[in-house]
């Protein structure tokens, strides 16, 4: 009962890949033999979080399982370099017989008659992106299989490594070879790639949106792994636990993971464990989802949200920018901004709310995370004097160290 089956990290596969069949239906479509689809070229995107590693990993599983071969790279700078120096000519020297060959250099005589041989390389590690994938969908599709080329964390610092790849890919597929693509990246990033020159072909591509789950399948991810290992969740508990997740795939599993371990050794999950799960969840957002996000962020931007939060539920644009102290131009732009971002979402005309769960309550409990560097309220105790004070409220738990 202690094997914990939820794994809550960012880009680990989760025991259950709640919500995404339909779109692994559509890479199965594109995996099968002369089937032709959109989705051999796609762009996923969603907010951190939502689940794009996993999917991407879950597609390249299902690839493997087909006996294709599999491209996988995280885009950053130099990636080009990786790719051409080690990845691409070590897959050539595993799967093509022809790699290697043995070519005479002379005969042994007087010995008993022989010859000497030396070994050939056929693929030196040299920078040839282009013929190597070209070889490497030779070599698939010899077999009845294709080539994926899967790319994760579109940022806009690696778009040269993306056009190189994307560019090598398009010839292919215009050839009607068996390659596909998929590259996942968070709103702002993959707008940026839609946006770059050299880079049409992906603005032809399938896109794919990771939305959060439903209700259903918040409560499937929770209830199945649970289930399958042999415990059991309470329908009251279960139904706690999917709600506060608000089908966030990272809060599901960080909710999963510590309902699990507050009493691993009981059988059946109780509503106590989930109450100490989901406080325990929420609290971890912070720092794992919520002030990464807003670290790529605008000081104006911040204050937009800043002003957001101000409000339980969606908010008035109109209100956000007086809030500010903008004119509706100016918040506008933070506006579209972080709807690129995927931070907010628009639910209707003239009204905007926060896509990152618990991101509200957040900023409201920790305001100072919005500015990020500026002095918090323990340092402005420090001030003054102010410090010599213990703030209400506050127990210290020993001396000060300096």
């Amino acid at each position: 009962m202690h094997d914990n089956p939820f794994r809550p990290g960012f880009g680990i596969s989760p025991p259950m890949l709640a919500g995404r069949d339909a779109l692994l239906d559509e890479w199965r479509e594109v995996l099968g033999l002369g089937a032709w689809s959109p989705y051999r070229a796609a762009l996923v995107t969603g907010m951190r979080g939502v689940g794009k590693t996993v999917l991407l990993n879950a597609l390249e599983d299902e690839a493997r399982a087909r006996d294709w071969t599999v491209v996988h790279g995280t885009l950053h700078v130099g990636l080009i370099e990786v790719l051409e120096h080690d990845r691409l000519p070590a897959l050539l020297e595993e799967q093509d017989p022809e790699a290697f060959s043995r070519e005479w250099t002379g005969l042994t005589l007087p010995q008993i008659g022989g010859a000497t041989t030396q070994v050939v390389q056929h693929y030196p590690r040299e920078p040839r992106l282009e013929s190597m994938l070209e070889r490497l969908v030779e070599l698939a599709e010899a077999r009845g299989a294709g080539l994926l080329v899967s790319l994760d964390e579109v940022a806009a610092s690696s778009l040269d490594e993306l056009r190189r790849i994307a560019i090598a890919v398009q010839h292919l597929q215009r050839e009607d070879r068996r390659i596909a693509i998929v590259a996942a990246g968070v709103p702002a990033s993959i707008a940026a790639a839609l946006d770059a020159d050299g880079l049409t072909f992906f603005r032809r591509a399938q896109q794919v949106r990771l939305d959060t789950l439903t209700l259903a399948e918040a409560r499937a991810a929770i209830e199945v792994p649970v289930r399958e290992r042999g415990r059991t969740i309470g329908e009251a508990a279960l139904d706690m636990a999917a709600r506060a997740s608000e089908g966030y795939p990272f809060l599901v599993q960080s909710i999963g993971a510590r309902a699990w371990e507050y009493q691993p050794s009981v059988t059946e999950i109780v509503t106590d464990a989930v109450q100490h799960a989901v406080h325990v969840a929420h609290a971890a957002m912070g720092e794992s989802v919520i002030v990464p996000a807003l670290r790529g962020l605008s000081g104006r931007d911040r204050d937009y949200l800043i002003a957001m939060a101000e409000d339980d539920g969606p908010a008035s644009t109109i209100d956000v920018a007086e809030r500010m102290g903008a004119t509706s131009g100016n918040a506008g732009r933070q506006r579209a901004r972080l709807l690129d971002a995927g931070v907010i979402v628009a639910p209707e005309r003239g009204r905007v709310d926060f896509a990152i769960p618990r991101m509200r309550e957040h900023l409201r409990a920790h305001p100072h995370d919005a500015q990020l560097g500026l002095p918090t309220a323990a340092r402005e105790t420090f001030r003054d004097g102010a410090g010599a004070t213990e703030q209400p409220g506050r127990e210290l738990d020993g001396p000060a160290v300096g």
